[in-house]
């Protein structure tokens, strides 16, 4: 620390911070997160993931996105993913917390999660030959399905994809390639797969903020401070339960009001 440097964000004082939002021993949580957003924090991301450990343990799980995706991915140009090496784009937090020997890596081509846990093997197992890259049987729908949460640690709800889970659930007629891609994904041998899934549809943008209102009003997100981060702590089953209903009524309620009159447009 430099001479009259204020001392930086402990681990323990991140603990703590998440343990106030609600994190408890045993709890299951996947955290998108902004190492930037918490102030100065001594020993950086390895300092964060500690806390998040320390502060569900002892018995619980921490997950977090370890994405690939593309917006050219699809069937003329089909991912290519090894867990073991592939970098994510969901920053530091996560590619740190991807490479520790504790970590183990979902197989999914784009959507995969690193969790580290006694739920972990449950979780991820999988991940890759699932219908979609969020199904209910995916890393985030068993989420939901347990009763986890889901993070956002100096994030909004833009970075919430979780948010895609309860899209496929509902079969919102927007979300997902027409036909599947042969993404190719190693083996923990070494050795490569074909496996045809169906992608996201990189397209139509989305209003993913109007979610939290609702979710405060229906007591499934708890908010506060972790170090200089403003935090949100939901509720992934409350989530899900209020918002697959919503979309089955209303599939373009995610979009924004321009996508959604230039989707409906162009399908007229």
């Amino acid at each position: 620390m430099a001479h009259g440097q204020a001392p930086g964000l402990s681990r323990e004082a991140i603990a703590s911070g998440l343990r106030a939002l609600g994190l408890e021993a045993g709890s299951l949580v996947l955290v998108h997160s902004s190492l930037r957003s918490l102030g100065w924090v001594d020993g950086g991301a390895q300092t964060v993931i500690d806390a998040l450990l320390e502060a569900v343990s002892p018995g619980g799980t921490v997950l977090v996105p370890t994405l690939t995706g593309t917006i050219p991915d699809g069937p003329e140009h089909p991912p290519v993913f090894d867990p073991r090496t592939t970098h994510c784009w969901t920053g530091t937090i996560p590619e740190t917390f991807r490479r520790l020997p504790a970590a183990r890596r979902s197989r999914h081509p784009t959507h995969s999660v690193a969790a580290i846990g006694p739920a972990t093997d449950w979780l991820i197992a999988g991940h890759e030959n699932g219908a979609t890259p969020c199904a209910a049987d995916s890393p985030y729908g068993r989420l939901a399905g347990a009763g986890g949460f889901i993070l956002l640690l100096g994030v909004t709800y833009d970075s919430n994809t979780s948010l895609h889970m309860v899209e496929e659930l509902a079969g919102v007629p927007y979300h997902l390639q027409d036909k599947p891609a042969p993404a190719r994904v190693a083996r923990a041998d070494g050795a490569w797969e074909e496996i045809p899934t169906r992608l996201h549809l990189c397209r139509w943008e989305r209003d993913f903020p109007r979610v939290e209102p609702l979710l405060l009003e229906a007591g499934g997100q708890r908010t506060g401070m972790v170090g200089e981060a403003r935090s949100r702590l939901i509720d992934a089953r409350a989530m899900r339960d209020l918002l697959v209903p919503l979309l089955q009524r209303d599939p373009f309620f995610l979009l924004t009001d321009a996508a959604r009159a230039e989707y409906e447009q162009s399908s007229a």
